[in-house]
């Protein structure tokens, strides 16, 4: 087990940011038809963008599959049943949760997230592809 104690550093309002989080609940209506509810919430963590290594080389290009990782006590969610994966938006940018590993190790509670980049098209305005 380590020995050091990240939750002095994660916990420091110098260090930590408020993300907003969307969680989407599916569930099934009168009729048999799912229906999505989403419920926006607030929580406390520190987002890091990713690494270079996740740099993705294609034989005709090369690009930087956008990311961050989020450190938190915040139970995210990579999707588990009737929840699909959480939306986390940091600095005015959304991106989904891909995977969530278990921090405790080193400070109480703590949880890491891996989430991409989602689209940076509108999908919802004009010019929307069909």
């Amino acid at each position: 087990m380590p020995l050091l104690d990240v939750a002095d550093i994660l916990d420091d309002p110098d260090f930590n940011q408020r993300i907003v989080v969307d969680r989407t609940e599916k569930d099934t209506d009168e009729r048999g038809e799912t229906v999505c509810k989403t419920t926006p919430m607030e929580f406390i963590g520190v987002a890091v963008p990713i690494t270079a290594q996740e740099l993705i080389r294609l034989p005709d290009a090369e690009r930087l599959s956008g990311g961050l990782t989020v450190y938190s006590r915040f139970p995210l969610v990579a999707g588990d049943g009737a929840i699909t994966a959480d939306v986390v938006t940091v600095n005015q940018r959304c991106y989904t949760v891909i995977s969530v590993d278990d921090f405790g190790a080193f400070g109480g509670g703590f949880t890491v997230a891996r989430c991409s980049l989602r689209s940076l098209r509108n999908d919802d305005g004009p010019g929307k592809y069909t």
